[in-house]
């Protein structure tokens, strides 16, 4: 059975989908996105992931200690694993990301799997830089990934403040 919550962020609605191996997927929605039916909304289920990601976003967290499923092939897999690694605040361009991996001709395929990562955020692939250490392409646009990186310097927090 696949679970699912949402939270409210100032990137905008983020829909978290997991199962009894763990987070699956991360979406930061956009118009039309709809979780799909088979999924169960269980709030209950999803209170580990939500926590831990309200956490970080309102800068009270550093280090997600979640259980990650997250599938893709076993090069993914081990590209995504090197991203979890890098540590909050920090930048690595594609490159270092391929030395780390022991292939460095990778770097043109670490930037692809960098922008399929299915749970964006948590694995951090906003702090990975291009080769010349600029912003690139990112799924969610290089605003978020300016906001991510302004949160971990603690200029930011992406949490929304309520008012009463």
């Amino acid at each position: 059975m696949m679970y699912y919550d949402v939270i409210d962020t100032v990137l905008g609605k983020v829909y978290l989908l997991a199962d009894s191996k763990g987070l699956r997927q991360l979406t930061v929605g956009s118009a039309g996105f709809c979780p799909d039916s088979s999924w169960e909304h269980d709030p209950d289920a999803m209170k580990p992931y939500t926590n831990q990601l309200t956490e970080y976003l309102s800068g009270k967290r550093q280090k997600f200690t979640i259980p990650l499923a997250p599938q893709g092939t076993q090069f993914q897999q081990q590209v995504w694993h090197t991203l979890t690694e890098i540590p909050f605040g920090e930048t690595f361009n594609y490159q270092q990301i391929a030395d780390k991996l022991g292939t460095s001709n990778a770097a043109p395929a670490i930037g692809i799997t960098r922008n399929v990562n299915p749970i964006p955020i948590i694995i951090p692939c906003h702090r990975v830089l291009n080769n010349n250490n600029s912003l690139c392409n990112y799924r969610y646009g290089q605003e978020m990934v300016s906001q991510l990186l302004a949160l971990e310097s603690g200029q930011l927090s992406l949490i929304p403040t309520i008012t009463k």
